[in-house]
C-alpha cells in the first residue's frame, strides 16, 4: 500500500509506502514519521502513486486554499502568512514574470506584489531578488523590470 504525504518541513508532496515507520524528503531530508502523517492519496499501484504526487503537486502549486491543514494552521505571529514554497518554484516564477512583461510591457515591486498574493513590499522585494539573480528578469528603466 502506497500514499501520498506532505513533507511537515517544506510542504512538498512525496509518496511512500504507507507501513513504513520513517520516510526521508527527498527535497529538504527532513526525517517524516509516516504513521503520524496525514495521507491524501491511497493506492496499490505504484503508477497510481506516482499520478497522485502529481497531482497534488499541482494542487499545491495553484491555489493556497489547496494547502493541507498542517501549512494553514502555521501562521505567523505578526499576522502575515509565509510564501508557500510550492507557489515560488522557477517555473512559477519565470511564467508570472512572462505574464507580468506580456501584459503591462514592464512591471515593478507592487505588480508582482499582486500577482503573487503577497502582502507586503518587502516579500515582493525578496521575490524579485530572486528573480534577478537567477536570471529570470531585468532591470530596464529605475525599479521596472522585464522577463527574460
Amino acid at each position: 500500500m502506497f500514499g501520498v504525504i506532505i513533507c511537515p518541513k517544506c510542504h512538498r508532496a512525496r509518496g511512500v509506502r504507507l507501513p513504513s515507520k520513517t520516510a526521508v524528503c527527498v527535497h529538504c531530508g527532513h526525517s517524516i514519521d509516516v504513521p503520524k502523517a496525514r495521507v491524501y492519496f491511497r493506492t496499490d499501484s505504484e503508477m497510481e502513486l506516482r499520478r497522485g504526487v502529481q497531482r497534488m503537486t499541482e494542487r499545491l502549486a495553484t491555489s493556497i486554499e489547496d494547502y493541507p491543514a498542517e501549512r494553514k494552521s502555521k501562521a505567523r505571529k505578526d499576522g502575515s502568512e509565509k510564501i508557500p514554497k510550492a507557489r515560488l518554484s522557477e517555473e512559477s516564477l519565470r511564467a508570472t514574470a512572462r505574464g507580468l512583461t506580456e501584459r503591462k510591457g514592464d512591471f515593478g515591486v507592487g505588480d508582482l506584489k499582486e500577482a503573487l498574493g503577497l502582502n507586503t513590499d518587502e516579500e515582493a522585494q525578496k521575490v524579485l531578488d530572486r528573480m534577478r539573480s537567477d536570471g529570470m528578469v531585468f532591470e530596464h528603466e529605475a525599479d521596472r523590470f522585464k522577463a527574460l
